[in-house]
């Protein structure tokens, strides 16, 4: 980890860990080991002290003593946890006022029938529009269900950046496909991808419809389920949200898990970031920790963690972690 992370300049991070290894040293001493100037020393030693990492010391040939690094850094951590924690919700706080601000906006492509509140959208552009808009107000799950031979290459596009982002914010995600998308070798690469980052995929033979239920209060479907190129229906009423979440459960309890468990032995190796999980678990790292380091949520990291597990055949993470040593894994 950089220090610099925590607030170190260049030097006094150089300075830092020289003095780690060398309290002894004067600053004569540590300046031609860093081959710079005393002042510059004296200016890192005011930023250490800044830091809370040494404390004055007229008795120490360098002007300074080191505090004990446990405790010193744990403090600088726990400070910028804090700040990224306020930080992240300063953030968050700003989608409600979005939210506002859209209602404000006049010029919306799309209807909304005053009776039924039915949104009703016929430009397929427009539709990838609102899609994107209710997907940055999701916050808890996205369950679809995609229906045909294929996907396209544009759908593709356009739907990968708003799935990874929606991963990586935690976002519990579930799809149910038609398993003949699987003779798309595109297809594939996209659902390699995406439950890779987290997301869940089941496959069924049986004939679906198009359907996108998020936050399970609001629904996207097609307006002629036979061709989606007519464009969609956005729904909210309570009565027909919970009539398709019950639809979308039941196919996913029928649908086949994808891609399929294999037997021992026979699976491909893990990808990088799947190997650093197992090994921040097998350090002893909690979620929170490992997902700050993977860079993800850490509901996120747990579904990670619940499909190595499985893949793995471990019925608890230390378990996991003594089988993926025994297969090489980490």
């Amino acid at each position: 980890m950089a220090l610099r992370d925590l607030g170190f300049t260049a030097l006094a991070e150089r300075v830092y860990r020289a003095l780690l290894d060398n309290a002894d040293w004067d600053g004569a001493t540590l300046a031609e080991a860093l081959s710079c100037q005393e002042a510059e020393i004296a200016v890192a030693l005011t930023s250490l002290a800044e830091l809370g990492v040494v404390t004055p010391d007229d008795q120490a040939a360098i002007g300074v003593t080191l505090k004990y690094p446990a405790s010193a850094l744990g403090e600088l951590i726990e400070r910028r946890e804090d700040e990224l924690l306020n930080e992240q919700r300063r953030v968050g706080d700003t989608r409600s006022e979005v939210a506002k601000l859209t209602e404000r906006y006049s010029a919306r492509p799309w209807s909304v029938d005053p009776a039924t509140g039915l949104e009703r959208i016929e430009d397929l552009e427009q539709v990838r529009q609102r899609l994107a808009e209710l997907a940055f107000f999701t916050r808890r799950s996205v369950w679809s269900v995609q229906p045909g031979e294929s996907i396209s290459r544009s759908a593709i596009e356009a739907s990968r950046p708003l799935d990874l982002r929606g991963l990586r914010r935690g976002i519990a995600m579930r799809t149910i496909y038609n398993t003949a998308v699987l003779q798309d070798e595109a297809c594939r690469d996209y659902m390699r991808e995406v439950t890779a980052a987290g997301a869940e995929i089941r496959v069924t033979d049986d004939p679906i419809e198009r359907m996108v239920i998020m936050d399970d209060v609001v629904a996207v479907l097609p307006i002629d389920p036979q061709n989606s190129g007519q464009g969609a229906l956005i729904v909210r009423q309570p009565g027909l949200i919970v009539g398709f979440l019950r639809l979308f459960h039941r196919l996913w309890n029928e649908a086949d898990v994808y891609p399929p468990v294999k037997a021992e032995g026979s699976g491909a190796d893990p990808s990088g970031e799947d190997r650093k999980v197992l090994a921040l678990l097998a350090e002893g790292s909690t979620d929170e920790v490992a997902a700050r380091v993977i860079g993800v949520s850490v509901r996120h990291l747990r579904r990670r963690v619940a499909r190595l597990m499985t893949e793995l055949g471990a019925g608890s993470r230390f378990e996991a972690g003594v089988e993926a040593a025994r297969r090489g894994w980490i």
